[in-house]
C-alpha cells in the first residue's frame, strides 16, 4: 500500500520540478478501476495532517470529469448517476463534472458556438488517396442522441469506431479543461494500459505521434498538460489497492465496443489479450514494454501547430505521395479531382436551399495517417455526421493553408 501510494507520489513531486507552474487539475474519471484508484490516490495527496506542514502541495485543486457513454452501451445507462452518487459520498471536496458523449455535437465543444456546418460526401469521386468533400449547412433540429448512434452504426469495423470514440472523449476532456481553468488532464493510464497502447497504437499507424500519446507528460499539443501519473502500476497493483483501501466497491464495471466479443474483433481487443496472455507467463513483459515507452522521444522536426482534424495530434505531410508510393491497388475510373461545375463543384449553386458555400476540401489532407485508414471505412452517411469539432477544424486548416498559398512567393525564406 505504501508503495504504491509512494509511487505515484514520487512521479508527481519529479514532474512538478523545474518550471512546471502548479495549477488546478481535472481527474478524467470513467469509472473503472485505475480511475477510482486515480481519484483516491489524489484525494489522499492532497490531504495535509497538522504535522505535515512541509508535506509538498502537489495538487493545490482538482475537479473530476466523467464522459458518459450511456447512449452507445445500454448496461451503461444509470452509470453516470450511480458514479455522481458515489463520488460525492466519498470524494465531497471534488467537483464532479459529467458530460453525456453526444454533448460533443453541441455548440459549447467547439471554437465558434455560432459553427453550422457540416461535410457532405457522395463517394463518387473519391480514390485511395483523396477524400473530397464539401461544406454544407445543417438544419439545428438533429437530435444529438440520434445523430451519435447513427453515426456509430455506420461505421462497419470495430477498431474504427473505438479510435473514433476515443478522439470524441479526448476533445471533450480538453475542452472542459480549458473552460475550467485547469493547468493539467490526469489520465489514469496504468503500466499494462500503457503497454497495450505501444503495440496496438503502433499498430494503427501512430507511430509519428506515439511519443506523445502515450509519454507520461505531454505539454506541447493540448494547450493544457496531459500527465499520466499512474504509468508505473500493474493492473494487478490497482485491484490490490482497490480491494485493501475498500474503494473497489465504487468501481463501475466498464463496457465498450469490444466487451465480451472475441480477441479479434479490433486491434485493441487482439493487443489486449496478447498482452494480458504473456503477462501470466512472462511477467515482465509489461515491465519491459513500458521501459521502452519511456525511451520514445518526437520527431526534432514535429510541427505542434500542424494537427489532425480528428485527434488533434501532430500530423505528417506528404502522408497522401508515401502511400502512393507503398500501395498497389487503384480504383478503377476514380476522378481524385474536383470538377469546376459551380463553386462547389456540382450542378447545384450556393443561392440553393440544399446547397453549400466555400470550396470543395480534401479531408485526407488534414489527417494523421492512422485516421486516414480509419476514413477508408467510413461512407457518405459517416462523414455527414462528423462532430462540429472535426470540420471546423477541417475548415480553418483548409482556409489557412489557401491563404499561406497566395502569398507564399512574397515571403522570405530563412535561407534568404
Amino acid at each position: 500500500m505504501y508503495q504504491y501510494v509512494g509511487k505515484y507520489r514520487s512521479i508527481l513531486i519529479r514532474l512538478r520540478h523545474g518550471s512546471r507552474k502548479k495549477g488546478k487539475v481535472l481527474l478524467a474519471c470513467s469509472g473503472g478501476p485505475s480511475s477510482i484508484s486515480l481519484v483516491d490516490l489524489t484525494k489522499n495527496i492532497m490531504h495535509t495532517l497538522p504535522n505535515e506542514k512541509k508535506k509538498i502541495q502537489v495538487v493545490p485543486e482538482a475537479v473530476i470529469c466523467h464522459i458518459d457513454e450511456s447512449s452507445l452501451f445500454d448496461p451503461m445507462s444509470d452509470s453516470a448517476e450511480t458514479l455522481r452518487a458515489r463520488m460525492k459520498e466519498h470524494y465531497p471536496n471534488f467537483e464532479f463534472i459529467c458530460h453525456p458523449i453526444e454533448d460533443v455535437f453541441s455548440p459549447q465543444f467547439v471554437k465558434n458556438v455560432n459553427f453550422d456546418k457540416y461535410l457532405s460526401s457522395e463517394g463518387t469521386e473519391n480514390g485511395d488517396y483523396e477524400h473530397w468533400a464539401e461544406y454544407a449547412y445543417k438544419t439545428p433540429s438533429v437530435d444529438h442522441k440520434e445523430q451519435l448512434q447513427s453515426l456509430f452504426n455506420s461505421i462497419k469495423k470495430t477498431t474504427a469506431k473505438e479510435d473514433l470514440l476515443w478522439h470524441m472523449k479526448m476533445q471533450m476532456l480538453v475542452t472542459v479543461a480549458q473552460r475550467e481553468g485547469c493547468t493539467y488532464i490526469f489520465f489514469a493510464d496504468s503500466a499494462t494500459r500503457q503497454a497495450i497502447k505501444m503495440i496496438s497504437w503502433t499498430a494503427k499507424g501512430r507511430g509519428y505521434s506515439l511519443p506523445l500519446d502515450i509519454s507520461v507528460d505531454n505539454e506541447q499539443t493540448f494547450g493544457v498538460g496531459i500527465i499520466r501519473p499512474m504509468k508505473d502500476m500493474l493492473s494487478k497493483e490497482v485491484g490490490f489497492y482497490n480491494y485493501f483501501s475498500g474503494i473497489d466497491k465504487l468501481v463501475i464495471p466498464p463496457y465498450n465496443f469490444g466487451t465480451m466479443m472475441p480477441a479479434k474483433t479490433s486491434i485493441d481487443r487482439l493487443t489486449e489479450d496478447f498482452i494480458n496472455g504473456l503477462e501470466r507467463d512472462f511477467p515482465s513483459t509489461v515491465s519491459t514494454v513500458c521501459r521502452t515507452v519511456g525511451k520514445l522521444t518526437p520527431s526534432k522536426d514535429m510541427n505542434y501547430k500542424q494537427t489532425c482534424a480528428m485527434c488533434l495530434m501532430p500530423r505528417q505531410t506528404g502522408i497522401g505521395e508515401w502511400r502512393k508510393h507503398i500501395t498497389v491497388t487503384e480504383v478503377p475510373g476514380a476522378d481524385t479531382k474536383p470538377s469546376d461545375d459551380g463553386c462547389c463543384g456540382n450542378s447545384q449553386s450556393c443561392s440553393t436551399t440544399n446547397g453549400c458555400k466555400g470550396n470543395k476540401v480534401d479531408i485526407n489532407q488534414h489527417l494523421c495517417y492512422s485516421c486516414q485508414v480509419n476514413f477508408k471505412d467510413y461512407n457518405a452517411t459517416t462523414i455527414q455526421l462528423l462532430p462540429p469539432y472535426v470540420v471546423e477544424n477541417t475548415q480553418e486548416q483548409s482556409r489557412d493553408e489557401r491563404l499561406l498559398n497566395e502569398i507564399k512567393d512574397f515571403l522570405i525564406n530563412d535561407d534568404e
